[in-house]
């Protein structure tokens, strides 16, 4: 899975002044001892502390108190974006950057590092020759080996025609390759699509969180009908969410009545959108949805089953049923807080419950990878598992501890944005949907 209202869910920016003495203080700090602290223990480091505190470090120390104090909250919806983080997030939910054009996950265990997991075609990427599976490990010949991935994203990014330098690994070459590549403008296309047979479309939506959703839909759609398209599968699995306003305009284009969402703050309920009768799609339709489907996802994929629209296929969602509201603070950053629940058109709750599917079948495109550990073997030893008829293996450490952890083959993915590809043998779900439409 804003004010801007996130699901994060609007666009309007409001700004928060941050209520410590330099930034002229606060009601709330002066009433209360601990803000009084706050103040108190920033000044005493400024004044006392045995090496100066210059304007970075100074930075960094207020931006560690507003971390916590949000921290203190335990709200895993509720968190500070330094504005570099803020910046970026503006970017994706703009739609577009300025960038060299590949995906990219991390590359290691903890998040940290990156590897390129496509590299879109006719991108400036694609031209200078970076291939999927390269390995990351230089920007303008910085090690960003152990970064966390969204400092390397904050690296590749940068001013429209301007170079980077990107240094890979990559297998069967024994030296780091380095590329220069000169940044162009990225779009962010969210919506995929692909025809499938007996006038089926299928259009995946990955993300809720940029304001060109509703437009790449609608031009998935004209496509799709284009194409001949008679019933329509749409993919939500492993859609994290994103705009709230994205969401109801998705479900509005295929719902033509009544409320799709309702939200609840501390003093009220009310219907937050309404159906319009106009829809991009009124024929028969299934929608898909897992475990990694949050936020926005279930209120189209709740909007959808409570309105008896379409029936909804696969796995129970993730459950996140809260919103935030984006705050823009005084130094850039950016306070993304929780102020309401959101509620179905029945008006379920779904948070920490998710929206049980119409049908539930389990998500059979990615395997479960084999994995063992354990300890007491001598070191060096090699210790072997055999599992239907495989033989596993791995190498006790000086310690006697031995760890495997089987490496799937990575998901393949179109090269070219707004181009889904669907294996329909090795996704149950999907079959599922198929056998469900082809009834009809």
């Amino acid at each position: 899975m804003t004010n801007r209202r996130l699901l994060w869910a609007g666009l309007a920016l409001l700004t928060l002044a941050v209520g410590l003495a330099q930034f002229g203080g606060g009601a709330a700090f002066e009433r209360n001892p601990n803000g009084k602290a706050i103040i108190e223990t920033y000044e005493i480091i400024q004044d006392q502390y045995l090496e100066p505190i210059d304007a970075k470090r100074a930075d960094e120390l207020l931006q560690g108190g507003i971390s916590g104090i949000v921290g203190a909250l335990d709200d895993p919806f509720t968190s500070y974006s330094p504005p570099r983080d803020a910046h970026i997030r503006e970017e994706d939910v703009r739609g577009e950057f300025y960038g060299i054009g590949v995906q990219i996950a991390p590359a290691n265990p903890d998040g940290t590092g990156a590897k390129i997991v496509n590299v879109f075609r006719g991108g400036p990427a694609f031209s200078a020759g970076l291939k999927t599976g390269d390995v990351i490990v230089e920007v303008d010949g910085e090690d960003v080996t152990q970064l966390p991935l969204y400092d390397i994203v904050a690296k590749i990014r940068g001013p429209k025609d301007t170079v980077v330098e990107i240094g890979v690994r990559r297998a069967g070459a024994n030296a780091t390759l380095r590329f220069e590549i000169t940044r162009r403008k990225i779009e962010i296309v969210s919506v995929s699509k692909a025809m499938l047979p007996n006038g089926v479309g299928y259009v995946a939506i990955e993300t809720f969180l940029n304001v060109k959703v509703i437009d790449q839909l609608r031009q998935a759609i004209a496509d799709l009908e284009a194409q001949g398209a008679e019933k329509l599968v749409l993919d939500l699995r492993d859609n994290g969410g994103g705009l709230l306003d994205q969401g109801c305009q998705v479900a509005d284009a295929f719902i033509d009545q009544g409320v799709i969402v309702y939200t609840r703050d501390r003093r009220a309920t009310r219907a937050y959108c309404e159906a319009s009768p106009r829809t991009l799609w009124d024929g028969e339709m299934v929608v898909l949805v897992n475990h990694g489907s949050a936020s926005a996802s279930e209120i189209v994929a709740g909007a959808m089953q409570d309105t008896g629209r379409a029936e909804v296929v696969g796995e129970k969602t993730f459950g996140k049923g809260v919103g935030q509201n984006v705050f823009t603070l005084s130094n850039g950053g950016e306070l993304t807080l929780v102020t309401f629940e959101w509620l179905t058109p029945k008006k379920r709750s779904i948070h920490e419950q998710g929206i049980t599917p119409d049908i539930e079948v389990r998500d059979s495109r990615f395997p479960t990878p084999l994995a063992f550990e354990g300890i007491g073997a001598p070191p060096g030893a090699e210790v072997k598992l055999e599992v239907n008829g495989k033989t596993y293996t791995a190498v006790a450490d000086e310690d006697g501890k031995f760890s495997f952890s089987e490496e799937l083959p990575p998901r393949e993915l179109s090269d070219v944005q707004g181009e889904a590809k669907v294996d329909v043998e090795h996704d149950a779900i999907l079959k599922k949907a198929l056998e469900i439409l082809n009834s009809r």
